[in-house]
C-alpha cells in the first residue's frame, strides 16, 4: 500500500504544472488529475532525478501481460541507477487487476485508474501504452504494444537516459 500512494505523490509532483489532453515527446507529462490527488507529498522525494517508464496496462491485453515480466527485471537491474518503472493499471474493476498482481507479482508500483482518467488526459492509442520520462519529467520516447525484442530498445534508451541526463532542471 505504502508504494501506491508514493506512485500518487510522485505522479502528482512529476505531472504537476502541466495540462494536456495529450501526451508527446519532449513535453512535460501530462497531469492525470482525479486518481493522482489522494495523498500529499512529503514522499516524493523518492523518486525526483528517477528516469521513469510510466506503462498503462490492463489485465485482458495479452501483450501487457508479455511485457511486465520483462520490465520488471530491467526495473531491478537498473534500480540503483536511477530507473523507476510506474504502472498504471485500468481495468474495469480493480479487484481484476489485484488478484493478477497476487498471482505473477511484480517489484514496481502499480496504481489503479478503473475510471480510465489517466488513459484519457494521454490520449492512449493502445494496450500496452508507456511513456519513457526524463528526469526533469519531459517525455522522451512513447511505446505502443509489445513484442519480442522490445525491451533491449526499451533498455537502451533508458540507458542513454541514465548516462545523458544527468543534471535536473530548476524549472
Amino acid at each position: 500500500m505504502k508504494n501506491y500512494f508514493n506512485l500518487l505523490i510522485f505522479s502528482s509532483m512529476l505531472l504537476a504544472g502541466f495540462s494536456a489532453f495529450a501526451a508527446s515527446t519532449g513535453e512535460l507529462t501530462p497531469d492525470c488529475g482525479p486518481i493522482i490527488q489522494k495523498t500529499n507529498a512529503q514522499d516524493f522525494e523518492a523518486f525526483r532525478g528517477k528516469v521513469v517508464y510510466l506503462d498503462f496496462w490492463a489485465t485482458w491485453c495479452p501483450p501487457c501481460r508479455k511485457s511486465m515480466p520483462a520490465l520488471n527485471h530491467l526495473r531491478n537491474d537498473l534500480l540503483d541507477s536511477g530507473f523507476e518503472v510506474v504502472a498504471i493499471n485500468v481495468d474495469e474493476h480493480q479487484q481484476d487487476a489485484e488478484q493478477y498482481l497476487k498471482k505473477y507479482p511484480v517489484d514496481y508500483i502499480n496504481i489503479f485508474d478503473p475510471s480510465a482518467e489517466c488513459p484519457k488526459v494521454f490520449n492512449l492509442e493502445g494496450m500496452p501504452t508507456a511513456y519513457l520520462i526524463d528526469k526533469n519529467g519531459v517525455i522522451q520516447d512513447i511505446h505502443v504494444g509489445f513484442r519480442n525484442g522490445d525491451i533491449k530498445k526499451i533498455r537502451s534508451k533508458v540507458l542513454e537516459l541514465l548516462e545523458n541526463n544527468n543534471e535536473i532542471s530548476a524549472n
